[in-house]
């Protein structure tokens, strides 16, 4: 008789367990636990495709839920600035690198493939500035090509003092940087490519007229800036200050219309 009475105990208890088991892993699809160096964290996946992860501290048996990071980071609004060069033995007028600005507004997009490599991305707007040092010499868009001519020599120009003198575009541009970085963050380096499409451009001189007036002349023009440009594109990156290098592998005027020359601009973004 006491026989039975444990057998029949042993047969609740056990179907009282296996009850409350199922309720417990109501909705899981699988579970699996995981142990490296002491550490052991319960991966545990679910009908609807969730996934919840529970680590256990040494110093803290209690199970912490971690949710998992996302690989891809994005950033709307970005901005970057700079100095456009280019070669002066080239035929072009000596640019003026203070006032020759190059400025960038992009979206970013950075995938974290693993800890120190990132893949970094961008599309925005740059806009390039050319000012000449020669505040005489004006940018003239003629049907045979881009000719620079002193300003008193400007057909029908006008009486006065040159005092600034620049030619400018516009750009649509994407970039893709392979970027190695430490663990910290502190010191990354990068080096990949960009291309862009013209969106607009002009020239610009400014001068004061006979009565001390400041007068400014715009040329809203292609001034025969190429429309596609593309180059190479090198960071480093210190902190939360990165600087950049950027080569056209390009012409920036179109062929027989300019100069052959490529450009290049620096500078720095704050991350």
């Amino acid at each position: 008789m006491q026989k039975r009475f444990l057998l029949l105990t042993f047969i609740t208890l056990f179907s009282t367990i296996a009850m409350a088991q199922e309720a417990d892993t109501s909705g899981v699809k699988k579970e699996k636990v995981y142990t490296v160096l002491g550490n052991s964290w319960k991966v545990t996946k679910y009908d609807d495709g969730t996934k919840v992860i529970e680590w256990e501290d040494d110093k803290d048996d209690t199970p912490k839920i971690r949710s998992k990071k996302s690989k891809f980071h994005y950033n709307f609004l970005e901005s970057e600035v700079g100095i456009n060069i280019y070669p002066n033995d080239k035929g072009a007028p000596q640019v003026k690198p203070w006032g020759s600005w190059y400025v960038s507004l992009h979206s970013t997009g950075t995938w974290k493939i693993s800890k120190n490599f990132h893949l970094r991305s961008t599309l925005g707007v740059n806009w390039y500035n050319f000012k000449f040092e020669e505040r005489n010499i004006i940018a003239v868009k003629n049907p045979d090509g881009l000719a620079f001519v002193d300003f008193d020599q400007l057909p029908n120009g006008p009486e006065g003092t040159p005092t600034k003198s620049k030619i400018s575009a516009s750009y649509a541009t994407v970039s893709l940087v392979p970027t190695i970085r430490t663990n910290n963050g502190n010191f990354r380096f990068g080096a990949g490519g960009y291309a862009g499409y013209r969106l607009g451009g002009r020239g610009k001189y400014v001068y004061d007229d006979l009565d001390g007036e400041k007068q400014k002349v715009f040329t809203k023009s292609n001034m025969y800036f190429e429309n596609f440009r593309y180059g190479l594109r090198g960071e480093i990156g210190v902190g939360d200050v990165t600087f950049f290098f950027n080569y056209d592998l390009n012409d920036l005027f179109q062929p027989g219309l300019g100069p052959e020359l490529q450009a290049m601009s620096f500078g720095i973004r704050l991350d």
